[in-house]
């Protein structure tokens, strides 16, 4: 799984996965802290998905990357634990 995240933002995790989204497809992005996104890495690690690239992001720094893009694509995955998140993931 390629994890393409967003700006580090200087705060730490509150809630952990409950905060994050992530999303394919390279239509939104946003800020995610060091600690989210090393909890999103093992995550994806032991859910143990092959051939996906997502972007992650808290869902409140959500943002679509270009002003002609819709501001939700459809394909945000969010969930309670980092190893859910990647529950739906597609392949590219």
């Amino acid at each position: 799984v390629i994890i393409r995240p967003g700006p580090f933002l200087g705060v730490k995790s509150r809630n952990g996965a409950a905060d994050i989204e992530l999303n394919q497809g390279d239509i939104i992005g946003g800020g995610i802290s060091r600690d989210e996104l090393a909890g999103v890495v093992v995550g994806a690690l032991l859910s143990e998905k092959k051939g996906g690239t997502v972007e992650v992001y808290r869902t409140q720094t959500r943002q679509k990357i270009q002003p002609e893009f819709d501001s939700l694509s459809g394909n945000e995955a969010t969930s309670n634990s980092y190893v859910g998140l990647f529950q739906n993931i597609k392949s590219d």
